[in-house]
Parts: C-alpha cells; structure tokens; sequence
C-alpha cells in the first residue's frame, strides 16, 4: 500500500474512532430528565396547542415575549407536545439529532472552504472538521437541556449559509443561483433561532477573506447585501415582538468584559462551565485541577494541529481566525452576568476547519483525536456526576423530587411552596409542579414562609420536599 494511501487510511481511522467516542459519550444524554426552562416552555406548548392557535402565531406574537426565537423555541416546543407527545426520552433525541446534523453542517463547510482553497483531501478534511466539532464540550448543555435546542439549529442554518456562500464562487448557471438565493434564507431561519445570528453577514466577509479576497461580482453583492436587509427586518420585529430581558442579557463594558474572555479562552480549551464555577465559587482545588485536566489536552491538540501545520495557512487565514471567532463570540463579551459554553459553538467552527486542515493525512491526526477525546471525555462525565449545585445534577435532583411528589395524594389547591434554596428549585419551579402533578399553574404561590392555613411544599436547604398540612 502506498504511503499516500496509508495516510488517507489513517485520517478514516481517526474520524471513525473520534465518532464512536464522541457517540458513547453523547448517548446518555438521552436519559437527562426535562428541567428548568424546559417545563416553563413545555407547559406553554401545551396550552398553546390546546387553545387551537395556529402555527404562525408563533411567528407574530400578539403580545410581547422575552425572546423572540419562534424556530427554536414556541414552534419547536409546540412539536414536542403535539408530536412527542411531552416525552423526554425523545426530545433529548431529536437534540441528539439536531447535534448530528449541527456537526454535519460544519463538515459540509469544511468541504466547501477546502475546495475553495484548492486543498488537498477535501473529503477528509469535510470528516476530520465535522467529527472534531461534534466531539468538544461546547455542546454539553445543548445536549442535555432541550431548552438549549436553539444553539444547535443556529450551528446548523449558520453554516449552511456559508458553506452556500463559499460553494457558489465556483457554481455556475441555476446551481449558483440557488445556493446564492439559499444564504440569506438560511440567515432568516438562523434568526428565528437565535439573536447572534444578526452577526451571519460579517461572518461572511471574514470568510470570503479567508478562501481569498476577489473582487465580488453582482450577484453576489446582491446576496449579501439581502442578509443584511434580512438581519435589518428582523432587528425591527424583535423590537417589536420583545419585552425587556432579564438583567443578565443586559449587554455594557465593565470588569464583567474581562471575565467573559476569559470563559472564551476557557470554552476554547474544553473547560467546562462547572469547573470555572467550582474555581469561583469555593472549592478551588478540585474546580482548578479540572481545568488543568481539560485544557491541558486541549492546548495540547491545538499546539499540535497548529504549530507542525503553520505552512499549511496563508497569513490572511491566521489573520481570519481570531477574526472570526472573535466577531463570532462578540455580544457574549458584554454579556451582564451570564456565560456558558455553547456560546462558543459558532466561535470555534473556523478553528476546527483550520485544525483539520493541519492534521489531514499525518500521524498527527490520531494524537490530536485523542487528546480532544480525553479532554472531552473528562469535562462531560465531570459535569455529569456533580451533585447540586452542578446543573445536570440539579436536573437529577428535581426529577427525583417529581417522582416522589407525583407518588403522594393530590394537594389542595391553591398550593403554597415555600423554598429555602431558589437555585436549586429553579430545575423545577412552578412550571415543573404544574405540568407533573396536573395542577393549575395560577394555583401555585412560591412564598418565603408557608400561610398559617392551607397546605404547603416545604423544600428545604438539602433539597429535601415535604408536605406542611394544615395545622401542623
């Protein structure tokens, strides 16, 4: 067999094994129980389909709402009542499925930059990109918490609009139309998911940068300047149809600046939110080596993607890089207080592309797949065995809670819930009571201490529920 041969085999190799890694490690997400958010849009699904509405009301709210995400979160919703019929077993599949495709439409971009830069192996740099993306720890909440559903659909329609832009420059004829009419098409749908969408024009030009600057011919001045009008139109819907957001999406310069880049550095690393919180909040040693185990491996791939793949980029493309992912990442900078890893799933898409490009056909490619699998593996079963305050853990807790509320008689309406802890009572809230015991959510009163009559919830400070009845 010929060495060329040989090292195309080996690049095979390593997709397949970093695909099987990267599924025995998503597949127990499956079994994440709903929480949080999920109940609150769950219960409003319901209502919604019971009522009658039709699907494009979604689409224009008649009142204002906090986010204004029809796609991917009340249409998407609507789905999982109507068709699912409320079970999370499937949700978190269809999440699953939408991580696939997510990764998928990283490769399909892959492939498209790689033919526009006239690589080598294009096919195998399309795989090596698409296999690498779906493995890191980005996307750990999205697959976890149906809530989180848009960042995957804004992944898929993202790069689906520039793979389109990039694989017109060389179509021809009805082909070049359609992919050229297809990229502010696809900037619509990615809006109707999420508002860092409005960035998709700018992304474009970086990688209309990176491919090679030419001059643009009119039709696709054309296209791109329809993304923008689309990103206008739709900036003037979601002031109409939004109401003030919470404080934490509240975008400002301040120290919080500075701590958000440093999470980017973090996401770009593979450290896991709940690690940067352990290091924070208290147990410093055990959330410093989780880091330290994370990044290490990670800094480890990149310095071997990078450093032996330096010749293989233009000084242009290592411009483009940080351009991106930087422009990519940017209203999450000024985010108030918020800040998690799946902010970085657009950011880290034109890195990986790079990555693969450096590894394609080397022996290199199987190292680097191994440490992105260790450092991978590592930050998702650690989030997924902490305990409260740890978010799947919180998740456990609430369905265990559930499970033994659902088992008890029916209370008394209207119900009173008094909560020494509101973090940890967040992963059910009134939403989650009123849609698994079948209660009326207007007959839910979260209160500090329980009435003098009437029955009560008491959730105390270990997480522990309990029924105060009359008269105790």
């Amino acid at each position: 067999m010929s060495p060329a041969r040989n090292a195309s085999s080996l690049s095979w190799v390593v997709v397949i094994g970093l695909a099987i890694s990267a599924a025995a490690m998503w597949l127990p997400a499956l079994w994440t129980p709903f929480w949080g958010d999920d109940y609150v849009f769950l219960h409003a699904a319901h209502a919604t389909n019971a009522s009658g509405a039709p699907w494009w009301s979604d689409f224009w709210p008649s009142s204002p709402v906090r986010f204004w995400r029809p796609l991917s979160q009340e249409a998407y919703w609507r789905f999982i009542d109507a068709v699912l019929h409320g079970n999370a077993f499937a949700a978190h599949a269809v999440n699953l499925g939408l991580h696939l495709l997510a990764s998928v439409g990283v490769g399909l971009l892959g492939y498209q930059v790689a033919r526009a830069c006239r690589w080598q192996s294009a096919g195998r740099i399309a795989a090596l990109a698409g296999v690498v993306y779906g493995a890191l720890t980005v996307h750990v909440l999205p697959v976890h918490w149906v809530a989180a559903a848009n960042n995957a659909l804004l992944s898929l329609f993202t790069t689906l609009a520039l793979a389109a832009w990039i694989g017109a420059r060389d179509a021809k004829g009805a082909v070049r139309m359609a992919l050229l009419a297809s990229v502010p098409a696809s900037v619509a749908l990615a809006l109707l998911c999420k508002e860092s969408a409005a960035l998709t024009p700018g992304l474009i030009l970086v990688m209309a940068a990176f491919v090679g600057v030419r001059r643009p011919k009119a039709d696709e001045i054309v296209a791109w300047l329809s993304t923008v009008v689309v990103v206008a139109v739709w900036l003037v819907l979601r002031g109409r149809f939004t109401a003030n957001t919470d404080a934490a999406y509240e975008l400002g310069l301040g120290s919080h600046v500075v701590r958000n880049a440093a999470s980017f550095a973090a996401w770009l690393l593979n450290v896991p939110r709940e690690a940067l919180r352990m290091a924070v909040a208290g147990e410093r040693l055990p959330g410093l080596a989780w880091i330290v185990a994370t990044a290490l491996p990670m800094l480890g791939a990149w310095a071997l993607a990078f450093r032996h793949g330096r010749r293989t980029l233009a000084t242009r493309q290592w411009l483009a890089l940080p351009l991106f992912a930087v422009l990519a990442y940017a209203p999450y900078f000024l985010f108030a207080w918020n800040s998690y890893e799946y902010y970085a799933a657009i950011a880290v898409i034109l890195p990986i592309i790079a990555m693969a490009r450096g590894i394609v056909d080397t022996p290199r490619a199987l190292a680097v797949a191994a440490l992105i699998a260790v450092s991978s593996w590592i930050a998702v079963e650690g989030t997924r065995r902490l305990e409260h305050p740890g978010l799947i853990g919180r998740a456990r807790w609430a369905e265990a809670t559930l499970q033994s509320l659902e088992k008890q008689p029916s209370p008394t309406m209207p119900l009173h819930v008094s909560v020494a802890d509101a973090q940890r009572f967040y992963a059910i809230g009134a939403w989650g009571l009123a849609w698994r015991l079948d209660v009326p959510l207007h007959d839910i009163r979260i209160v500090h201490e329980c009435p003098a009559t009437g029955t009560c919830l008491v959730i105390d400070d270990a997480g522990l529920a309990r029924w105060r009845l009359d008269g105790e």
